[in-house]
């Protein structure tokens, strides 16, 4: 599912991934754990072809991402990966149905997907909701700026599952979230991703979130990167 050989990544000369290698199956669930400042949300980026490596290679799907355009990289983005941002990047002017459905209007790989699940977008973002725990229907045509940050992530979350994308990245999706529906979120989110063998890369400093997940790693055990250079 995605092959990383060699991967390097720095701001100004300044080394933040150095010499990384990882192979993540189809259907894994990977938790990557690794403290402030080692480079977690920069790798997120590199999966997604937001940032470009300065060395070595992100093969997924069978596609080197250095092969592509960045128009094209937005296009295999759309189709392929779901993102659950840590600041959400929910669009405020625009209702959570609209919020949730909007990748749709970008990938119609994934709009086909959500039709053949629901037979209808709107549908298919409620049931979405509701399997997230929001089970308030006044809530759905509000605007995302009328929610609590607890139910802005869930949207976020529905967000990145409408049309079942291969790949979800998760960039500390939990942290808005008290323990108990912190768990419910994650079970959820299992749940989704093993009904359509969807790969998951949840990143945290969180360690306690860790025993959810039975392939973890800590990014500061693979990344080679030195003190100084």
């Amino acid at each position: 599912m995605i092959e990383i050989n060699n991967l390097c990544f720095y701001w100004e000369k300044s080394y933040v991934i150095e010499g990384l290698r990882l192979n993540i199956q189809a259907g894994q669930h990977l938790f990557i754990e690794g403290p402030s400042g080692s480079g977690k949300s920069t790798l997120l980026n590199l999966f997604a072809g937001v940032l470009c490596p300065k060395k070595g290679d992100i093969n997924i799907l069978g596609q080197n991402l250095r092969e592509l355009s960045p128009s094209q990289k937005d296009s295999f983005r759309a189709d392929h990966i779901g993102f659950i941002f840590q600041q959400f990047n929910l669009i405020p002017y625009l209702s959570v149905i609209d919020n949730i459905i909007l990748p749709c209007s970008f990938s119609a790989i994934r709009k086909q997907k959500a039709l053949q699940r629901s037979g209808n977008l709107n549908i298919e973002a409620i049931r979405l909701l509701k399997a997230l725990g929001l089970n308030d229907q006044a809530l759905f045509q509000r605007s995302v700026n009328e929610l609590s940050v607890g139910q802005q992530q869930r949207v976020a979350a529905a967000r990145a599952m409408l049309g079942s994308p291969e790949i979800i990245i998760a960039d500390e999706p939990t942290s808005a979230l008290d323990s108990g529906h912190r768990d419910a979120f994650i079970n959820t989110l299992f749940n989704e991703c093993e009904k359509e063998n969807i790969t998951l890369i949840f990143v945290s400093h969180d360690t306690s979130l860790k025993k959810h997940f039975s392939n973890h790693i800590n990014l500061t055990d693979i990344n080679q990167i030195k003190q100084e250079k």
